[in-house]
């Protein structure tokens, strides 16, 4: 009973938090509104990160003796990635918020492609949905984390001019396929 109402509650919460996302950037679309916009989110964020706390009740009976060990190495991280955060945003020149943006739209990309690679590793795929879905979790990941890379460099005057291959087409395209040869 108690495992249905948290998943229940987490499931709500989801929905509240997609809403309070998209509510939050409708209101960033404004320079007025930016900072409540900015605000909402945050919301939305910290309301989805304390609902993510609640899968502890629906957790493996092997996992049960790491429950307290990985609940503390998790707090630890929200607390040095939140003040980490919250400090390099108070402390960057709104100048350079467009390259802090793209390290952490890449951070989020490397998260989700780092994901993708420990369930891809760990063999505990239960079909062709979930490892079709985790392959493009991996590959767009991987994009993200990349071009983000390249924006922020492009944005801080790192990269000054573009790098061209001849034939970048067909190079671009042999990478895809052998990033899907090695997802098949």
């Amino acid at each position: 009973m108690l495992i249905t109402i948290s998943q229940l509650t987490i499931g709500m919460t989801n929905l509240m938090t997609a809403f309070l996302f998209m509510y939050g950037l409708k209101r960033m679309s404004s320079p007025v509104t930016a900072p409540s916009g900015i605000f909402v989110a945050g919301i939305g964020m910290l309301v989805a990160v304390l609902a993510s706390f609640l899968y502890i009740f629906g957790v493996s009976v092997a996992a049960r003796p790491y429950l307290l060990v990985n609940t503390g190495l998790a707090v630890i991280a929200l607390i040095i990635g939140g003040g980490a955060a919250w400090w390099s945003g108070k402390k960057v020149a709104m100048t350079s918020m467009p390259q802090m943006v793209a390290l952490y739209n890449g951070m989020g990309g490397g998260a989700a492609g780092a994901i993708a690679a420990v369930e891809l590793f760990g063999n505990k795929m239960q079909g062709v949905t979930q490892l079709v879905v985790t392959l493009l979790g991996a590959l767009i990941g991987a994009v993200s984390l990349s071009g983000s890379l390249v924006a922020w460099a492009k944005l801080d005057g790192v990269i000054k001019n573009p790098l061209r291959v001849t034939g970048q087409q067909v190079v671009n395209g042999l990478v895809m396929l052998a990033t899907l040869a090695v997802g098949g």
